[in-house]
Order: structure tokens, then sequence, then C-alpha cells
């Protein structure tokens, strides 16, 4: 996937941004492994492997293996290997770099759901995120790593429940392209937890852009309140191409980040994600 972060449209002026890198000699390893289900023995597609406060990561395929290159720096740092519906599991770097072949077991999560107590009222709608059909501004994700992730932040001051999600998506040249759905919610002032007990894939094609881009989310059963984070997640290579979004400038920010244990970071400019949901308490 080619890495664009924003696009400027116009006929007169084309803005192009260079970020120039000096390599230094590092000592690195590469190493291989599967993730495995600790009850089934098979492997498990698609798990963020990332070192903690680190851009660097990587996802499995879909039968459970991966590659990963370590620097040797990162040796007393954590790694975490973590699938929605599992218990997640962490290593130090420098332990992992000691065997050439690894296999991780993920042991499959028990959920407690909260009793939600909805006092009966005509339920309310609302809309979280901005619609955004302006052409003069567009962007995507920063970076074709896999495990990166794109987002918008929304706040609810009641309980909401998720019936849909929709895109407002300007360019795509792929045929067809597919994300992961991740949706944090704040703990404290810089955590945020994924709250989804199941993974959420999203599928489309280039010939739907012309169109709101929507997502059904009523059979998901999602409940939010407060502050959250919305996030799609590039979790398979899609080859070369783009995907970007229509943008608006000055109206809000766009969040990302290069892997799944990676730091958010901020650019100015609302893309067009947003969700629509029924306020029950």
């Amino acid at each position: 996937m080619k890495a664009i972060f924003i696009q400027m449209v116009s006929i007169r002026k084309v803005l192009l941004f260079f970020v120039l890198a000096i390599s230094l000699p590092v000592h690195s390893q590469s190493r291989k492994g599967k993730v495995l289900s600790s009850e089934t023995n098979t492997g498990i597609g698609y798990v963020n492997i990332g070192v903690l406060g680190a851009s660097i990561g990587t996802v499995t395929d879909a039968s459970g293996d991966f590659t990963i290159v370590l620097d040797d720096k990162f040796d007393n740092d954590s790694i975490r290997f973590s699938m929605i519906g599992y218990e997640s599991k962490s290593f130090l770097v420098g332990h992992l770099k000691e065997e050439k072949m690894l296999n991780v077991y993920l042991t499959p999560k028990s959920y407690n759901l909260p009793e939600i107590k909805v006092v009966y009222r005509r339920p309310r709608e609302i809309k979280l995120g901005t619609e955004v059909t302006t052409n003069t501004l567009r962007s995507g994700f920063s970076s074709n790593d896999l495990g990166s992730e794109l987002g918008i932040k929304v706040h609810t001051k009641g309980l909401v429940k998720l019936k849909d999600i929709k895109f407002n998506v300007a360019v795509c040249t792929f045929d067809s392209v597919t994300y992961r759905l991740n949706i944090y919610q704040r703990n404290n002032s810089t955590e945020y937890r994924n709250i989804l007990i199941k993974p959420i894939y999203i599928t489309f094609s280039k010939d739907k852009i012309n169109e709101v881009i929507t997502f059904d989310l009523k059979d998901y059963s999602i409940f939010i309140e407060g502050d959250i984070l919305i996030a799609l997640e590039l979790y398979k290579d899609l080859g070369e191409g783009s995907l970007l979004f229509h943008t608006q400038f000055f109206t809000g920010i766009t969040y990302h980040r290069k892997t799944s244990e990676g730091k958010w970071t901020e650019s100015p400019g609302l893309i067009g994600i947003y969700m629509n949901g029924l306020v029950i308490k």
C-alpha cells in the first residue's frame, strides 16, 4: 500500500513533503515465529505484535506466521502479542531474540459482560464524528506498516449503542480494500483499551466510493460512553495503491500510529469517518 498522508488538491499548486533520514548502522535480528491457540493448537491469523511504546511491530498472516526485525536497542523493552478474543502475552525483546523459531500460544479470553439497565424512553438518535464531502483536502494512512491505524476521537455524555459507521472516501486505487475496525475507550488520560469482543472487518470496492460507504454495526451490540477513539487498522498487505479520505481542515484532528503498541500522534484536519447511534441512557 502506498504511504500517503496528506494530499492537497489544486490545479495550480502541488505541495510535496519529503522526510530525509540519515541511516546509521544498527544491530538487528530477524525473527520468525507462529502464533497459535492454546486450545486448538492452530494458527491465529492477524494477531498484533508490537514493542511497547515504539513504532516497531507487525501482524501475523492468515495462518498465524510472522517475521519481525528487532534492533538490539529494544532488548530490555517488552513486546506484546494481542488479538481480540484472546488474552495478550508479553515477552522481553531480548528473550524473544534468543529463539530462532518461536511458537507463541494465546489463550481464548472470557468476557464478563456488564449488565446494562435501560429505562424505557423514546430513543434519541445521535451522530458522532463529521461528514466530510469537500474535495480540497484528502488524507490517508501515514504508514503502510502492518498494524498501522488511522482514526478519530468522539465523546458521548451518555451510553450509546452504535448503529453503523460511515466513510467519505475520496480516492481508492485498489479494486477492493479490507480493514479491521478498532474501538478504544479511554481508561485514564493516556490509556485506551479496545472494547470489542470479536474482530470486525470492513471491506468495500472502489466502485462504491462515489457514495457514502456504510457498514452496519447493529448486530454487534457495541455500547460506548465517554472518550472513544474509532480507528481503521491495516492488518493485511493490500499491495501497491492508495486510499484517501475526504478531509476537512481547521475543524478537528486525525489520529494515527504505525503499530499496535506505538504512540498515537495527531495531524491537523478531520477525515470523513462518522457513526450513527442511539442514546439509551
